[in-house]
């Protein structure tokens, strides 16, 4: 599962979240190197197989304001002059800080964005329903007496400027918003987890109806947690909320299926016995993506077909037994989708990204700017039109990460 570091510490539903961080010696390509064969697994049927927009990627350096840690962890796209990022940066006086950056064609600049926690302010994803009206969501900690409270945060962009939007919280010590997904202004949803008096982590889905944001009633399948990571809305009778819960013999994999009326369970492969989703995506009721790992480290994408979710084989950089893990998905058609991650070695690790031709997984080659990477989150307008960014670090020990985006090219 994601978690966020602390040192001290349109059709494009794309998600992402918080991770903690992993470094390892770099790739010259991200595309360098393959694990170990998966099981066969028969992949989604497509009429044709479409090329890649892009074959690799380029790096388009954002602000890094951080002292000494910046992370962009989501991602989206309305054109190719502007393009939204946020995440978090560590401040001078060691609290974390919102950071929302943009994209105007030509460079990226930093954006003003509220800090309503006394020492910690996190942006984990990050939508638009139009040029004036985008929404990001993550959590900030506040609290007095020494005893911190996390609490959801949601952030509203009117076209000006970004301000605070009130959001229930209704857990205990903590609450955590990881992805949000639009249908239109009026119709947007957002997915975490909330903490309860009894410290059980329960899954947590928010709405919004134009007015306010109102928690709706979820399922919460583990006996020890429950956390969503992902959501990708259609319609206002179809969405995806993806994550994971735990009955105390590892996590499994959780879908749940927004009808209009309710969201409830969908059945969905657990390779190994156990494994986790970290996002999902569709471009219609009949082409879904899921992503994440399993148990013995090998990266995770299941395809829903509009019956029944299915494991698709995908490319590992590192061996099995290692961990190779994908964090977001993006996809704009049956044969063009995206999936981002990192692939660690105990506290080392390097990014990675794969695309999907309608046929198959491939990895794609990638900068290496740093001794480490990750990237964490990646959208797309269309087939030539993507973004991924993450992090990167100079030190393999990661006393100092900095911002990565990375364009289609």
């Amino acid at each position: 599962m994601r978690h966020r570091v602390q040192p001290v510490q349109p059709v494009q539903p794309v998600q992402a979240g918080r991770y903690g961080l992993a470094f390892a010696t770099p790739l010259v390509l991200a595309g360098a190197f393959t694990g170990p064969a998966q099981a066969a697994v028969a992949g989604p049927a497509t009429p044709s197989i479409t090329a890649a927009g892009c074959p690799g990627w380029a790096a388009m350096r954002p602000p890094n304001p951080g002292a000494s840690t910046d992370d962009l962890f989501g991602v989206t796209v309305l054109s190719r002059r502007n393009v939204w990022a946020v995440g978090d940066y560590s401040s001078s006086s060691g609290g974390f800080r919102t950071l929302i950056e943009h994209w105007n064609g030509r460079s990226w600049q930093r954006v003003s964005s509220p800090d309503p926690g006394r020492g910690a302010n996190y942006l984990s994803s990050v939508r638009a329903v139009s040029a004036s009206n985008i929404w990001a969501v993550g959590d900030y900690a506040s609290g007095s007496g020494g005893v911190a409270s996390n609490k959801t945060l949601i952030l509203h962009y009117n076209g000006s400027r970004w301000r605070q939007v009130s959001s229930p919280s209704p857990g205990g010590s903590f609450d955590d918003l990881n992805g949000v997904s639009v249908v239109s202004a009026s119709s947007i949803w957002a997915v975490g987890l909330d903490s309860g008096s009894n410290d059980r982590d329960r899954s947590l889905v928010l709405h919004w109806n134009g007015r306010q944001w109102r928690q709706v009633a979820s399922p919460s399948r583990g006996k020890f947690s429950t956390v969503l990571l992902g959501v990708a809305a259609l319609s206002r009778t179809s969405a995806w909320a993806v994550g994971s819960y735990d009955n105390g013999h590892g996590s499994q994999s959780l879908a749940l299926r927004w009808n209009g009326r309710r969201w409830s369970q969908v059945s969905t492969p657990n390779p190994d016995g156990s494994s986790e989703l970290e996002a999902v995506a569709a471009s219609s009721g009949k082409n879904a993506w899921a992503v994440g790992d399993e148990a013995k480290g090998r990266s995770v994408t299941l395809h829903w077909n509009g019956r029944r979710w299915t494991r698709v084989p995908s490319p590992n950089i590192l061996r099995s037994g290692d961990d190779n893990i994908l964090y977001s998905v993006a996809v704009t058609a049956t044969g063009n989708a995206w999936a981002v991650g990192q692939a660690t070695i105990i506290s080392t690790g390097t990014a990675f990204e794969l695309h999907w031709n309608g046929r198959k997984w491939s990895n794609m080659a990638s900068p290496t700017p740093g001794d480490t990477s990750a990237m964490y989150g990646v959208a797309a307008a269309s087939a030539s039109d993507a973004w991924t960014v993450g992090m990167f670090s100079l030190d393999s020990a990661g006393a100092e990460q900095r911002n990565l985006a990375f364009r289609c090219r």
